[in-house]
């Protein structure tokens, strides 16, 4: 390759220099300085929070805080006069002014007043009178007219008008004889020398006189009448009681047909005088104890076996409405009813009512399958059954029962 030859050239950058230094120089002479330390004198003040302009009377523990400064009273109140001790008394030369004084002042001030106004009016014209009176009654009330007229009449008829002083009056009354009495007209006349007068014959004292007392005021609220007493043996007893305690609610027979006695035997379906019963119209009492009819209706009421049923007459109870009451909605009614049902199966199943082969005991397996009872008591004796402790402990003890006495479910086909 062959080297090119070169030739040497000089370049004068002075005036480019001078020119780079002329422009620097200022520039750094305004940006770049030294650094210099200020004095706290030199330094500028805050500026100071704005304050609350005081007026010249307020006091000077007062000033700055924006409050106004206390003002003393000069009056005093009406109780602590009443508790200040009495100052002494003053003199007319004191300052405490004379009232006799004060009365004669404003006397001297109605005469002046009045005669400026008798000098006034004699000088105006009639017509004039008329116009100024015309002007004062438009701008006063008609209550303020009839108040000055009324003030005007009382004062004509004592004949004080409140300039003049009024008269004297004498404190020595007038007294009149007798004999001046009978002379004015239209009195009485009074004889001292006639005869007493007789009183009539009918006349009484008043401490002798017998004033009747006077009747209890009686009281305003009303008193309900008062039924009379019920008597259950009579043929209008629920009627009655109807009447007593539930008057306000409509009647219906129907409700209380349960507590009316059946008119003949033949109407209640556990009547002694039927011929048979099916096995599902046996009543048994609370110990599963079968009740026969003519002792059902023989038990008594107060002992708790009578209820609203088919056969109201009749005590006890049978399997298909103990199966009912198992499926309460009542706990009370549920355990009542599971220690029933366990006592009857109990019995059933010992053969109590008969054989297995027997139309009794067949006919109340029967019922107890198609009632579904020892499903019921499985499922109440369960642990998280609903119905409380108590449910479920009847339901355990009733089929503690069951087992007891066979622990079969249908002991008859």
């Amino acid at each position: 390759m062959a080297a090119l030859k070169g030739e040497r050239f000089d370049i004068d950058l002075s005036s480019d220099r001078d020119e780079n230094e002329r422009v620097s120089a200022p520039l750094a002479s305004d940006f770049v300085r030294d650094i210099q330390e200020r004095t706290a004198e030199s330094l500028v003040k805050p500026p100071s929070p704005p304050r609350i302009k005081v007026s010249s009377l307020t006091s000077p523990s007062a000033r700055g805080t924006g409050f106004p400064a206390h003002k003393k009273r000069t009056t005093v109140s009406a109780s602590k006069q009443q508790t200040r001790p009495s100052r002494p008394e003053l003199g007319d030369d004191q300052g405490r002014e004379n009232p006799n004084r004060t009365q004669v002042i404003a006397q001297d001030e109605k005469r002046r007043i009045h005669l400026e106004n008798q000098k006034r009016l004699q000088s105006m014209t009639e017509d004039e009178i008329l116009q100024e009176r015309r002007e004062l009654l438009s701008g006063m009330s008609a209550s303020l007219i009839d108040r000055l007229t009324k003030r005007a009449n009382l004062d004509d008829a004592r004949g004080d008008t409140g300039i003049e002083p009024p008269s004297p009056i004498s404190d020595v009354s007038p007294t009149l004889s007798i004999g001046d009495r009978n002379s004015i007209p239209g009195a009485p006349t009074f004889d001292p020398d006639a005869a007493p007068l007789v009183p009539p014959p009918d006349l009484t004292s008043v401490k002798s006189a017998v004033i009747p007392p006077k009747p209890a005021p009686s009281l305003h609220f009303p008193r309900p009448a008062t039924p009379p007493a019920l008597d259950p043996s009579s043929p209008n007893f629920l009627a009655e009681l109807h009447t007593k305690y539930f008057a306000s609610l409509p009647a219906d027979p129907s409700k209380l047909a349960w507590m009316t006695a059946p008119e003949t035997d033949t109407e209640s379906p556990y009547s002694p005088s039927l011929p048979e019963l099916p096995p599902s119209a046996l009543r048994f009492n609370f110990r599963g104890v079968l009740l026969p009819p003519r002792t059902a209706q023989a038990v008594a009421s107060n002992l708790g076996l009578h209820h609203h049923g088919d056969a109201p007459e009749a005590a006890g109870y049978t399997l298909p409405e103990l199966a009912r009451l198992a499926r309460s909605a009542f706990p009370a009614q549920r355990s009542i009813a599971f220690q029933t049902l366990g006592r009857v199966l109990y019995r059933l199943g010992r053969g109590e009512w008969g054989s297995e082969g027997s139309d009794i005991a067949a006919g109340l397996w029967r019922i107890v399958e198609e009632g579904r009872v020892l499903d019921s008591l499985t499922e109440a004796s369960k642990e998280n059954a609903p119905g409380g402790v108590s449910v479920r402990a009847h339901a355990v003890e009733a089929l503690w029962n069951w087992q007891k006495g066979g622990g079969k479910k249908l002991q008859a086909q």
